[in-house]
């Protein structure tokens, strides 16, 4: 028989959200919990009334093989804790003692069914419902105690449901946030009962550290003690060391994601699956099939999706709670997010990159030959940048290719932002294993390498017979050799001394096959630029020459300077400023009055011509009622 997988947390969460307690209604609950109760012992073939009578069914470990009856037993304790906390608050106003007897009753009846399930549970269900059923019977019996003024008892239940409740979180409970949420209920009680037992450092501490506390320095290693109150106190310390347990900085879950050398790990089985999904993608994609790469795409964007909840979940229960297990959680989910957003934007460099090479041979503008260069520029374009003329490709086509890089440079910039923002939520740890900063730093250099092709194309662009803007073609071309290639080429040596592991360069990791730039495509970007630098020159200094005649006659070709700016030419000036991407150095000066006012005196007017004006003015009746006003001279 298959073990039975059933979220308790989940379930009780919901139902009491849903049915009354969001309002502290707990009459309506109790009547729900009644009512559903019924409804699923029918379904069960567990009823206890009919037209002949009624007999008493209950869930053994005999009968117990799946869900509803997990769910039989979890709405019989909410039915009978509900009536408790009703009867509570009666109690509360009338402060009558047999109220607060039937409190206790209710509460024993509540105890009675959440004791009964964590019994039966191992029987046939898995270990982590188990251990759920344990946690919660043990919030029970720890609200029961705390009634019955039994502080030590009350404090053991309390700390040993919330040790379970992090060690399942940190094995991979799926709903492991709602489980600190009903812990909260704990919380006075634990408070209470360590001022009650006379606990060290309890006034100043939150009660998930007094109960933390309270079990490692009087609950480990007691067991004949701790028996007398928490009769499966031995069975639920063997489950709970057969899961993971935290060590050290680091925060060991069930699930783990390997990148960039390191793991990390994290708890929601739903976002392993999909991670596994993802990957699984990746591996098997092919650029030729876009079906596969939208699949892909969008497998990778649900990993984000699964990633932020989980970690706006862990949020939550991260303010009622401080714990080293929902630390760990948060940084796990936000590495996760980073990682999608890394592979992400690594797909869209490789379909933009891709897209703008194809264009780039389609118009024959790649090659780093001198001749064949000059035959490109000096050849027909009939196209313009709105031409729809499909046989005239090249000149509307390096406007795409420029546009590509210019897209590609904002997915960079995008993810520089996107790794200082996760960065911040990181443990030391994480940060360490999966080396943040180095992502950072091949966003830049990968961002300074596709400047340089970038300008590179533009340059052909302005050079093209459609545009004829040599001037700003050498400019570019300058910007290239003398800035941009040194800069990558400085950013790749620092990258080049970093030690990676070689999983990183297997198929299943496209970051650096298609992020990070190597020094060999940065040479050929820079071979390419000088190519074109002395044929640009030769456009720019016979600008008004016909440039077809001189490339299919070589010997009536101009003579290119050999030093690519330097030139004492007259025509050419010696330095070319640079005319795109020009950034001023001015700033903007706000009017001032009082500078006018002090310019006043210095400034000659015409007093004649001024004076004859005002005459002219006053003779009408409007100059009349001016000077009324105002006086006249």
């Amino acid at each position: 028989m298959a073990l039975v997988s059933f979220d308790i947390f989940e379930y009780i969460h919901d139902s009491r959200q849903a049915h009354g307690l969001r309002a502290q209604d707990y009459t309506r609950y109790r009547r729900f919990c009644a009512h559903h109760l019924r409804t699923v012992r029918k379904a069960a073939k567990l009823p206890q009334g009919s037209t002949a009578g009624f007999s008493k069914l209950n869930v053994t470990s005999e009968n117990a093989s799946s869900t509803l009856h997990v769910e039989v037993q979890l709405l019989q304790a909410e039915r009978a804790w509900a009536y408790a906390m009703d009867l509570r608050e009666l109690h509360s106003r009338t402060e009558e003692p047999r109220q607060r007897q039937h409190v206790v009753q209710r509460l024993k009846a509540a105890v009675k069914a959440a004791h009964t399930l964590a019994a039966i549970a191992p029987g046939f269900c898995d270990a982590r419902t188990a251990l759920a059923a344990a946690a919660y019977w043990l919030q029970m019996q720890s609200q029961l105690r705390f009634e019955l003024q039994q502080w030590e008892a009350a404090l053991d239940s309390a700390a040993l449901a919330r040790v379970i409740t992090d060690r399942l979180a940190q094995a991979g409970s799926s709903h492991f946030a709602l489980a600190h949420a009903m812990l909260e209920a704990l919380d006075p009680i634990v408070r209470l009962a360590a001022y009650q037992m006379r606990v060290s450092g309890a006034q100043h501490a939150t009660p998930a550290a007094i109960a933390v506390q309270w079990y490692d320095s009087n609950m480990k290693g007691a067991e004949d003690r701790v028996s007398a109150t928490i009769p499966e106190y031995a069975d639920i310390s063997a489950a709970l060391d057969k899961l993971s347990a935290p060590t050290g900085e680091s925060v060991a879950f069930a699930n783990e994601l390997h990148w960039r050398g390191g793991t990390v790990s994290f708890a929601s089985q739903e976002l392993a699956a999909q991670v596994d999904r993802a990957q699984g993608l990746l591996k098997a994609a092919s650029g030729d099939n876009s079906d596969s790469l939208d699949e892909m795409v969008a497998a990778y964007r649900k990993v984000g999706k699964i990633a932020r909840r989980c970690h706006a979940e862990s949020a939550v229960a991260a303010q009622k709670s401080q714990t080293a297990a929902l630390d760990a959680l948060l940084s796990a989910y936000a590495a996760v997010q980073l990682y999608s957003v890394c592979v992400l934007s690594a797909i869209d460099v490789t379909q933009l990159f891709n897209e703008a090479q194809s264009i780039a041979h389609t118009c024959g503008a790649t090659t780093n030959s001198a001749d064949a260069l000059l035959g490109w520029l000096a050849g027909p374009c009939a196209g313009s940048p709105l031409s729809d003329d499909k046989n005239a490709p090249r000149q509307p086509g390096l406007a795409q290719v420029v546009v590509c890089y210019d897209k590609i440079r904002q997915r960079l910039t995008a993810l520089q932002r996107s790794v200082t923002e996760m960065e911040a939520k990181l443990l030391p740890a994480v940060r360490r294993e999966i080396r943040t900063q180095q992502i950072a730093d091949e966003a830049v250099a990968a961002e300074a390498y596709y400047t340089c092709l970038r300008n590179y194309y533009s340059a052909l662009l302005h050079a093209s017979p459609a545009c004829a803007q040599y001037v700003d073609s050498l400019a570019l071309l300058d910007i290239v050799v003398t800035e941009n290639v040194p800069h990558a080429t400085a950013l790749t040596a620092q990258l080049a001394k970093r030690d990676l592991p070689p999983s990183e360069a297997t198929d299943t990791e496209p970051w650096l096959r298609n992020l990070a730039p190597s020094p060999d495509k940065i040479a050929q970007a820079s071979e390419a630029a000088e190519t074109a630098l002395p044929v640009v020159r030769g456009l720019c200094v016979g600008a008004s020459e016909n440039t077809k005649a001189w490339v299919h006659s070589p010997a009536s070709r101009l003579n290119l300077v050999a030093n690519t700016l330097a030139s004492k030419s007259a025509s050419v000036p010696q330095r070319v400023p640079h005319l795109v991407d020009f950034t001023a150095d001015f700033a903007v000066v706000p009017i001032k009055p009082l500078f006018y006012d002090l310019a006043a005196p210095a400034i000659d007017f015409d007093m004649s011509a001024i004076n004859a004006q005002a005459d002219k003015q006053g003779t009408s009746k409007l100059g009349s009622i001016i000077g009324s006003l105002w006086g006249s001279r």
